[in-house]
Order: structure tokens, then C-alpha cells, then sequence
């Protein structure tokens, strides 16, 4: 058999993933990280004030504060992940530190209000920064492989069609086979048998800076307004080798990507908050679409080795394409909340978010997306969530718990499907004239399917902890 080396196909690689449906989903899910306080309350504010998280949740809440405050924050997350991948069982951790929290509120009365009774009782004007959504997650996969290789992928597609084979590597792994006049690899010839091993992972975050302000009107209704200016920092690593198990020409094959994902957005956000008695309130915020001007960083890289009639030859092979900008609207999304004071010593609150994923676009000057929006539509739909919190006072001592639920956001038909994340929260906080001090713990857990190439598949299970501690000051 006579070997011709070939251009192994691009397919499935992660240049590809920063312009197709996933970007937009990755972009639209907020955890929102916020103060220690919103956190230990299964972040349940959209019916509660006096707190800085409110400027990406519901501005109208920071019409509450009766005083000037600067708060700060910092987070400690752990991400654990097991995937079953082939039979076998690995996890994977990972660990940082980051500030999801800092900003000045300053509150004021009314002056026109006290001496002519016009307008609202009070203002509040707020500038900060809150994190959005925290990207920390890591998996490995391994396993012995008895019948596909990554291989396969290309393989179809350069025999499906063999007159369109962007580069991938210059590596002799895909080659036609002048006897059956078709393209092959060398599992085919010796027979599939390989141990696998794949490292995923994402590291990054959305955060949002933001300028808000809000009135207070009788201390019965509230309305509130936040310009937010979001910036995204994202790097997706996928390192993936194969060894082969049985006796064929190909010794091993390691391939290696990294892109890099940044940018801005911008969107707007307007709430309102009543409370017809002092000790019920209810809220509700509209966020618009953020719109998102992005640049991508690829390089990929693959090192094979195979040995044949002429010799053992190693190859390898770098790229760093260019990719021009491009631009992702997010879904506009709602939150509304009610929450209860109880006996003047407690708090009780719950959240409903919505959310349809299936409305985010993606455009571009040099390209269409057409296929890309159209997968939007066909793989994601509408998401309802739900977060609760309560807090229990003891002279200056809060104590808080909370829950959330985040439903999937992927279509009924849709592989993950059932990819909802479930957490809990507590935490306490001491509160006195002129400063705060408060700590939450947090948890989540999310299940879903990845596929590291067409053919095979892994459960993997991600928990998330995160452990805040904020500090505040009032004057």
C-alpha cells in the first residue's frame, strides 16, 4: 500500500466553537456572584434593597439604603469535576480567587422633596463592579478505546468531501489508500484499539461594571436604573492523545488548542420595587439584550509518530490563524421576586428568572452565522429559574440560607436536555452603625453530557463551591 501524505481536516476544533451556538449560551448564563450576603441567600435580592449586588439585579433595591456605603468582596472557588468516560472514572480540580464584588453607593435625601414636597424622598447613586458569571472548571477523560478514534471525524469528512481539507496537520495520519481508491487511517487497516486521555478546561469570567441610580418615593415604591458595561475574559483549553493498543503504524497522536475569548458589552437594566405594607415587597427588573463585540486568540498544535516501511517519522505541526471580530447579542432576560419580613426579626424571599436562549444571535461583517442562529434556535429554548434565600437576625448577629435552581437551557430534544444546576448557600453576617462584615458558602452541581470528538461520549458531574467573605462601610 502507498501512502500519499494528506492535510488532516479541522473539524470539531475550538476556533470553531467561539463562532457556533455554544458562545451564545456560555455568555447568557449568569450565576451572579455579588456581595456574601446576596450569596448566602441563594442570591434571592430582586425584592430586597440595601445591597450593592442590586445594580445587576434589580437597581430599584439600592433606593433602600438610608446611608452612603462602600463594599468589597472576595471569593474563594473550588471546582471539582468527575466524568465517566470509556468505564473509567477521573476527577479533575481547580481553585481561585477572585473579586466579585466592589462598589460605592451614596444615598441622599431629597432636597427639592423636604422643601416643597415634590419628587422623591430620596436618591442613590451607585458605581461599581459586580461578577457576573465565574468560568473555573476542569475535566479529565481517559480510557481504552476499542471502537473509534478521533481520527474518524476527519476521516469522514475528507471522504464525504475530498476537495475541501482546510489544514490541520501536516502529520501523515489520514492518507489515500491508491488500493481501495479511498481515504483511510490506520485503524482501519490494524484494527481500532487506543487509551485516550482528554483535559478540558475553562478559566475566565463576565464581569460588569456598572453605573445605577434609584428613588425612593414614600418608602412605598422604588424605581431604579443601571447602565452596565460588561467585559469578558474567557481561555477553553482541549488537549486530547491517543496510544494506540494494537500492533499498526501510527505510535501516538497528541493534539493541543487553546482559544481565547475577550470583549465588551453593553445592555441597560430597569427595576421597580412596592411595598404596599412595611413588611411585604415586591419586585421586578427587565434586563435588556447585551450586545458583545468579540476577538478570538486560536493556536493549535499536534505531534504524531509512525512507523512504516520507510522508517519511524515524527511530525508535528503549529498553527495561529486569524479570525476576525464578531458580535453576540444575549437574550434579554426578567427577574421578579417578592419577599416578607417576619416578625421584624425575619426575612423571606423568592426570585423567578426567565430567560430564552433560543433568541441570541450571532453576526458578523464577513459572515453570515445563518447556520449558527438557526442552531441557536433549534437547540435552546426558554429557562425558568428559581432562587430562594432568608435571613434570621440576632441582636447584631444575621444568619442566612438559601437555594437556587437554574433550569436547562437546551431544548427537550437536546442531548443535555436535563443539564438544570442545583445549589445551596448559608452564611452570616454582623452588622453594626458604620461597618458589616459578612461570610457565605455556597455550592452547586451540574450534569451534563461532553463529547470530545462525534463518536464518543462522557457524564460528567461539576460541583462548584464558593467561599465569600465581604466587608462594608456606612457613613
Amino acid at each position: 500500500m502507498k501512502r500519499f501524505i494528506t492535510l488532516i481536516v479541522a473539524i470539531a476544533s475550538l476556533q470553531a466553537a467561539a463562532q457556533i451556538a455554544d458562545d451564545a449560551l456560555i455568555l447568557s448564563r449568569y450565576n451572579y456572584d455579588g456581595s456574601a450576603r446576596s450569596q448566602a441567600m441563594g442570591g434571592a435580592f430582586t425584592a430586597l434593597g440595601s445591597d450593592l449586588t442590586n445594580a445587576s439585579l434589580n437597581p430599584a433595591g439600592l433606593g433602600l439604603y438610608r446611608s452612603s456605603e462602600f463594599g468589597i468582596s472576595m471569593t474563594g472557588n473550588m471546582s471539582k469535576s468527575d466524568a465517566m468516560y470509556l468505564g473509567v472514572n477521573s476527577s479533575s480540580h481547580h481553585y481561585r480567587t477572585i473579586l466579585p464584588n466592589i462598589g460605592f453607593a451614596m444615598s441622599a435625601p431629597n432636597v427639592n422633596k423636604m422643601a416643597n414636597g415634590e419628587g422623591p424622598d430620596s436618591w442613590t447613586f451607585a458605581v461599581g463592579y459586580n461578577q457576573i458569571h465565574t468560568f473555573n472548571k476542569s475535566m479529565i477523560i481517559e480510557g481504552t478505546n476499542a471502537t473509534s478514534s478521533y481520527l474518524d471525524m476527519p476521516l469522514d469528512m475528507v471522504n464525504d468531501n475530498p476537495n475541501s481539507r482546510p489544514a490541520f496537520t501536516k502529520a501523515d495520519l489520514i492518507f489515500y489508500d491508491s488500493i481501495n481508491n479511498g481515504y483511510s487511517h490506520d485503524y482501519l487497516i490494524g484494527g481500532y484499539g487506543a487509551f485516550q486521555e482528554g483535559y478540558i478546561s475553562e478559566r475566565g469570567g463576565i464581569g460588569e461594571y456598572y453605573i445605577s441610580g434609584a428613588a425612593n418615593f414614600s418608602d412605598k415604591f422604588y424605581i431604579g436604573g443601571t447602565l452596565g458595561i460588561q467585559s469578558l475574559h474567557l481561555e477553553r483549553k482541549f488537549e486530547f492523545s491517543e496510544t494506540p493498543t494494537n500492533d499498526i503504524a501510527l505510535n501516538y497522536f497528541n493534539m493541543a488548542q487553546t482559544l481565547t475569548t475577550s470583549g465588551l458589552g453593553i445592555n441597560a437594566k430597569l427595576g421597580v420595587l412596592y411595598s404596599p405594607e412595611y413588611w411585604v415587597k415586591i419586585g421586578l427588573s427587565i434586563q435588556t439584550p447585551t450586545s458583545f463585540n468579540l476577538t478570538d486568540d486560536y493556536s493549535e498544535s499536534v505531534n504524531a509518530q509512525i512507523t512504516y516501511d520507510e522508517g519511524t517519522y515524527t511530525n508535528s505541526f503549529k498553527d495561529n490563524p486569524y479570525f476576525p471580530d464578531y458580535n453576540i447579542l444575549t437574550p434579554m432576560r426578567i427577574n421578579s421576586g417578592v419577599s416578607f419580613m417576619i416578625m421584624r426579626r425575619a426575612l423571606l424571599a423568592i426570585d423567578y428568572e426567565y430567560v430564552d436562549y433560543g433568541m441570541a444571535q450571532i453576526s458578523s461583517e464577513d459572515y453570515s452565522f445563518s447556520q449558527e442562529n438557526a442552531d441557536i434556535a433549534d437547540l435552546y429554548t426558554m429557562s425558568h429559574s428559581v432562587r430562594v434565600g432568608g435571613e434570621y437576625k440576632v441582636g447584631l448577629l444575621a444568619l442566612r440560607a438559601g437555594g437556587y435552581y437554574y433550569g436547562s437551557p437546551y431544548d427537550k430534544g437536546a442531548t443535555n436536555k436535563d443539564a438544570y444546576i442545583l445549589g445551596y448557600s448559608g452564611g452570616f453576617g454582623i452588622r453594626s452603625g458604620s461597618y458589616s462584615f459578612d461570610v457565605s458558602w455556597s455550592q452547586s452541581t451540574e450534569d451534563f453530557f461532553y463529547s470530545p470528538y462525534t463518536y464518543e461520549t462522557a457524564e460528567v458531574t461539576n460541583k462548584n463551591t464558593r467561599i465569600t467573605g465581604s466587608l462594608g462601610f456606612r457613613f
